[in-house]
């Protein structure tokens, strides 16, 4: 009985002391949790954490990265900007961001990994170097080691997709501008994809971007694909490599010629331009070009052969084919296997030169038709004196500039006719008056559209 009671008087007790543990345990570990995260969240807006960050981005593109304080609202994190600059030898030269966003997954620091999610940047600006044949040592200082009690946290970074409301990436003379970009890891490299905004390039005209796909790899640039825009209707594809072996294939449909040619070039030749070209550093292009569509009209040239003949067709005149190769290099464009033709009237082909001062130098053969010729006294014995293809060629000099080109070729046929009409000048003399006076009157009649 009295061991019953006893019993009965420990049980109490014992419960009271059951519940007392547990909840001075579930009392520590809320104290715990919120010792925990008062102490993590002293952490991550340390310097220490800070530093961490600029390292890894810095690692990343093989750079010095210098990050801006943190703002943290729950698991993202704001920066007003992360400046790199590449080291000696490295492709990228310079990078600037602004208003850096990103997300951290915290369940992946339990996985032993900080795993940045969705970033995004306001603005982008990056300068692009032609790297090095080899790097020279970095004497960047290392970020500082992290306190005791951090040792346990992760090291390892995850980087997931980054999106760019705007970018300007240079690259010598040559660059895009207010391009939306997307950047995804992919391996050991990067998949990078861009839409929008325009590329500028020394020497050629504006061109818009549609869109581009490119992996970044180390030192290396592949531009997958890339879409672009010039004018109404042109289309422009290019794809190649950008590192120090840059090669780039460019094709293009639909341009039109006043998008393209300036000078006299627009103001003579009007047509549809596609073509394909290659193109390598510094500055180097080869490639063809075809025209359809053509009309060429006020030249000088022709607009004398016009006087001469009394054929408008001359200063306004079709072009069923126009095409050539075209080559860059040190100052100057070459241009071969040139090739124009306006069927019943005229055809052109030869090489010419043109400096990237606009100078001219060439040598074309010009060939017409019997019946463009029966109006040019003395042109088909003196000037146009090779049969070929169905037309009578000649050879032509040209020079002066784009601007102000100069030829040779109305200066002989005044030459010629000239020569004519002395021939027949004096057989008129030996004729009766009144037949010298008919001839005197034809002469006159061929001389007057060259009389101002």
């Amino acid at each position: 009985m009295a061991r019953a009671s006893a019993l009965r008087r420990s049980r109490p007790s014992a419960a009271r002391g059951v519940y007392f543990s547990v909840g001075a345990f579930v009392f520590l570990l809320v104290l715990g949790m919120v010792g925990g995260s008062i102490w993590f969240g002293a952490y991550l807006k340390s310097e220490s954490f800070r530093a961490l960050l600029a390292g890894e981005a810095g690692r990343a593109l093989n750079s010095r990265a210098d990050l801006a304080p943190l703002r943290w609202s729950g698991p993202s994190a704001f920066a007003e900007s992360l400046q790199l600059e590449g080291k000696e030898g490295n492709v990228l030269e310079k990078l600037t961001a602004s208003q850096v966003r990103a997300n951290v997954n915290w369940r992946a620091v339990i996985s032993g990994a900080w795993r940045v999610e969705d970033i995004t940047v306001t603005e982008l600006e990056v300068d692009w170097q032609r790297p090095a044949e080899k790097a020279s040592e970095s004497t960047e200082p290392l970020p500082p080691p992290l306190p005791a009690a951090f040792g346990f946290l992760p090291k390892r970074f995850e980087l997931g997709r980054l999106t760019v409301a705007s970018s300007n990436m240079r690259f010598g003379d040559a660059g895009i501008f207010g391009t939306a970009l997307e950047v995804r890891p992919d391996a050991t490299g990067w998949l990078v994809s861009g839409r929008g905004g325009r590329f500028l390039r020394t020497g050629i005209p504006p061109l818009g971007i549609t869109d581009f796909q490119a992996r970044v790899q180390g030192k290396e640039i592949f531009l997958t694909g890339g879409d672009l825009r010039l004018g109404a209707n042109g289309r422009i594809a290019v794809t190649g490599e950008l590192s120090d072996v840059a090669k780039l294939q460019v094709s293009w449909e639909g341009v039109a010629s006043e998008d393209v040619f300036r000078g006299a070039l627009a103001k003579h030749l009007v047509g549809t331009l596609s073509g394909t070209a290659v193109v390598t550093p510094p500055g180097n292009v080869e490639g063809t070009v075809h025209l359809k569509d053509g009309r060429l009209e006020g030249v000088p040239l022709l607009s004398t052969i016009g006087d001469f003949t009394r054929n408008p067709a001359f200063r306004r005149m079709p072009l069923q084919e126009v095409t050539c190769r075209f080559s860059h290099g040190p100052g100057a464009w070459q241009i071969t296997d040139f090739t124009a033709e306006s069927k019943g009237l005229l055809r052109v082909e030869g090489q010419a030169r043109i400096g990237d001062d606009r100078t001219l130098q060439g040598t074309l053969q010009v060939g017409v038709t019997t019946q463009t010729l029966q109006w040019i006294p003395g042109s088909r014995e003196r000037v146009f004196t090779e049969a070929r293809g169905g037309y009578l060629w000649t050879d032509v000099v040209l020079g002066g500039s784009l601007d102000h080109p100069t030829e040779n070729l109305s200066a002989r046929l005044l030459t010629a006719m000239g020569g004519a009409v002395m021939e027949q000048g004096s057989e008129l003399i030996r004729q009766t008056p009144e037949k010298a006076a008919e001839g005197v009157k034809s002469v006159l009649d061929i001389l007057r559209p060259l009389i101002p």
